[in-house]
């Protein structure tokens, strides 16, 4: 509770009480707390290179034949494959916001000529933050035999673990402690710090979505009892049950994507247009661009 009232307090601080300072530090960081998590998995998959072939194996061969208790007694192949794919979407889905819409609220603050030039670059967020950080947290999961422990440094932190298979950020904690050992002891540390990072800057940007969908939908004047609410959630979240949490939010954003990925169906044709349109056209690299610009003011001269 006191966590959960923490950080509220400093979401709060900042979308409500205009305290900027606390969003600029963690934008500022949690770039380099990224850099620094890939790196620190880099470190981790280099120096267990003998076991990347068969772990990206073991991926493959649980996703499509995983043991009777995960999957069920008596389950068809087709079904085993959707349920891998329904969690890959759901989890994807926190991921990278693809086809949520979310993201594009984001991407609309930006200052361009051209909305298929920030539609591109926006593309590489998917791809970033799923095909890269995401394999990259399950290789080290994998490699560090984290994943099939059930108490693996558990006694360490918690005297009354039940014995219980590990999830979400402890897992992923767990597994850069142990795969960093051989450096240091505080691979757990790279994470509990980044997770915080990311969370309070996260909830910032979420916040900013909600305001601007707040406004559309209902004015101005809904814009501060929505903060409010917004807060309210955020202490809640912190002090709910885990499964809860996660199965309000995959409720969420299914309500907000099936709508959404209709939208885009029915948009495609301007989509398309424009994307023609776009690269009709010749494109000049920045720094080219520049030179014959300097060029041209040299021979006005």
């Amino acid at each position: 509770m006191i966590n959960g009232l923490i950080l509220s307090a400093i979401v709060g601080a900042v979308i409500i009480g205009g305290i900027k300072r606390i969003g600029n530090v963690t934008g500022i960081l949690a770039p380099f707390m990224a850099l620094f998590y890939v790196l620190a998995g880099l470190l981790i998959l280099v120096a267990n290179m003998g076991e990347l072939i068969p772990s990206f194996g073991l991926i493959f061969d649980m996703a499509f034949n995983p043991p009777a208790q995960v999957a069920g007694v008596g389950t068809g192949t087709f079904l085993i494959f959707m349920n891998t794919m329904l969690w890959g979407i759901k989890r994807g889905l926190y991921s990278n916001e693809a086809g949520q819409g979310s993201a594009a609220i984001a991407h609309s603050t930006a200052k361009t000529k051209y909305s298929v030039r920030e539609g591109s670059v926006a593309m590489l967020g998917p791809f970033i933050d799923t095909i890269t950080i995401c394999t990259l947290t399950g290789l080290v999961i994998i490699i560090t035999g984290a994943w099939h422990h059930t108490q693996f440094y558990v006694e360490r932190i918690d005297p009354n673990f039940t014995g219980q298979l590990l999830n979400s950020s402890l897992l992923t904690s767990l597994a850069f402690k142990e795969g960093l050992s051989w450096l240091f002891d505080y691979g757990d540390k790279i994470i509990t710090i980044g997770v915080l990072l990311f969370a309070i800057s996260t909830m910032i940007s979420w916040s900013f979505y909600g305001d601007r969908a707040t406004y559309y939908l209902f004015g101005n004047n809904m814009i501060l009892p929505y903060k409010w609410l917004f807060i309210l959630f955020v202490f809640i979240g912190a002090i709910a049950q885990l499964e809860a949490v996660w199965a309000f939010g995959d409720a969420a954003l299914g309500f907000m994507t099936f709508p959404n990925l209709i939208s885009i169906i029915l948009l495609s044709p301007v989509l398309l247009k424009d994307m023609r349109e776009y690269f009709s056209k010749e494109h000049i690299p920045y720094k080219e661009k520049m030179k014959r610009k300097n060029d041209a003011n040299k021979n006005k001269l």
